[in-house]
């Protein structure tokens, strides 16, 4: 670990210089450089095969393994305070999950995907080939800087890519120790590690990709796509937006009230797919509230100083949302601490504040709170609040809390989210056997599992013809004998 140490000190040092001796003041060039370095080594070798993915993908787990606990010190260095658990539990674990499902079947997904040619082009034979794009851009954010970098990371590598990665600013000793990471498992013929604020992700973003992957808010989201139109490279956007809770009267509240609280507080509600807002069924409100108390007093025996409570990642972010309080205040909306063991508020902590119907216009129901505030709003009819979330942006995620398999049936066609979790919170993101991403307003196209693999690869169609070859007779002059084939063949169809 000492070893690691000097290391990551080093790396932190030389980060600050240029990158590019040949651009020292140019980040533009400097990037353009490094992806056209990246782009020669995938037009050199194309195709990576299975045994050179699979190389990658150990390496990168066994350097993740090499690396646990400085990645765990350097996310709590850069938060605060976030318990090494914690960040255990919502970073490494899923992704080294990832890493390992990949490995187990990148055989299979690579396989060519057999295909049945139309009778009138036989003895011929179809095929669905999947090929790597090439260099492949990911922006990850600052919530989760290993999870969110690593994880698209692992869908780009198993199909065969290159990739520039850019990280988050705000979280610079994770990035040391990510920077070492992946310099030591992949090197630079796999993979550019690049830092820097705004004017560089905006920069990097206007690269012509093969394929550009960004995670953030929905704003930036489009400020992405926009750049990405001008080289017309595909993207997939992770955004977020405002996840609703469904609380139904056949809901166990207990169950519910433990359930919500796991999702909307770790990493301090600073998760794309936290619990947004509660539409509680009316005459759960009581008892979902009594077990909500009772679990946080559990969770936290001393509020906000609990050492397990995770902070709010920068004074931006504690200064936004204390003033979405202070907006409920103004307008005399009725709130409440649900952790009145400790104080309301402490440097880059927030206690949980639990909003009782808040009108619409006020900010918080407007714009993703993305930290420990949550809204909770009644209805009487499981159609009302049906009705409530599809008016709206369609949803990242949307939980529901019910022993109903009628009202299961109802949600899981009647409303349009990135992915849909019955009697639970926030784990879907963590099975890497499902497919994650949003829809809409929460962004498009998916990554982790097969999906991922699809995302990052070309699905090139193959048509081999094989035998005699009677094209000729299709050919012009047509004759009449032409026009009684394809008049035959039009039947045929």
């Amino acid at each position: 670990m000492d070893n690691i140490a000097s290391q990551i000190t080093s790396t932190e040092r030389s980060s600050v210089a240029p990158m590019d001796s040949d651009h020292p003041d140019d980040p533009h060039k400097h990037l353009e450089s490094t992806f056209f370095a990246l782009k020669k080594h995938s037009q050199m070798h194309p195709f990576p095969n299975l045994n050179q993915r699979l190389t990658l993908l150990t390496k990168l787990q066994q350097a993740l393994l090499r690396y646990e606990e400085a990645l765990l010190t350097a996310l709590t260095s850069d938060y605060g305070q976030r318990a090494p658990e914690e960040s255990r539990l919502i970073e490494l674990i899923p992704t080294l999950g990832e890493i390992k499902h990949a490995k187990r079947h990148l055989a299979r997904w690579m396989r060519p995907n057999s295909r049945r040619p139309h009778i009138s082009i036989f003895p011929a034979k179809a095929s669905v080939m999947y090929q790597p794009k090439g260099v492949v851009g990911i922006i990850s954010p600052w919530n989760y800087p290993v999870l969110l970098s690593l994880g698209p990371l692992v869908g780009a590598l198993a199909a065969g890519n290159r990739v520039m990665l850019k990280v988050s600013e705000f979280c610079p000793a994770t990035n040391a120790v990510l920077r070492l990471l992946l310099e030591e498992s992949l090197g630079e013929e796999w993979i550019a590690f690049v830092e820097g604020e705004a004017e560089v992700a905006n920069t990097f973003s206007q690269l012509p990709f093969d394929h550009l992957l960004f995670t953030g808010s929905t704003q930036v989201g489009k400020r992405v796509m926009a750049n990405a139109a001008q080289h017309l490279t595909p993207v997939s956007l992770e955004l977020g937006g405002k996840s609703p809770v469904i609380v139904s009267p056949s809901a166990n509240p207990k169950t519910a009230a433990e359930c919500i609280l796991f999702g909307k507080l770790i990493n301090a509600g600073q998760t794309c797919v936290a619990p947004d807002y509660i539409l509680c069924h009316r005459q759960q409100k009581p008892a979902l509230i009594h077990h909500m108390k009772q679990t946080l007093a559990r969770m936290y025996p001393n509020g906000i100083d609990s050492p397990d409570y995770t902070c709010l990642i920068n004074e931006k972010q504690m200064n936004r949302l204390t003033s979405y309080l202070e907006e409920v205040a103004q307008q005399q909306i009725c709130y409440e601490n649900l952790m009145p063991q400790g104080p309301k508020w402490k440097g880059h902590k927030l206690a949980l504040h639990l909003l009782h119907q808040p009108d619409e216009q006020l900010k918080v129901m407007q714009e993703e709170i993305f930290g420990p505030i949550l809204p909770l709003l009644l209805y009487n009819d499981l159609s009302e609040a049906m009705d409530y979330i599809n008016a709206r942006p369609r949803p990242l995620a949307t939980y529901l809390f019910s022993q109903n398999a009628k009202e299961h049936q109802e949600i899981e066609t009647g409303i349009v989210c990135g992915g849909l979790v019955i009697n639970q919170t926030l784990l879907h993101v963590a099975q890497a056997d499902l497919p994650f991403g949003g829809i809409g307003e929460s962004g498009m196209g998916m990554y982790h599992a097969i999906e991922g693999f699809h995302t990052f690869s070309h699905a090139k169609a193959v048509l081999h013809k094989k035998g005699p070859n009677m094209i000729h007779l299709l050919m012009p002059p047509y004759k009449k004998h032409i026009h009684k084939l394809l008049k035959r063949y039009w039947h045929f169809l």
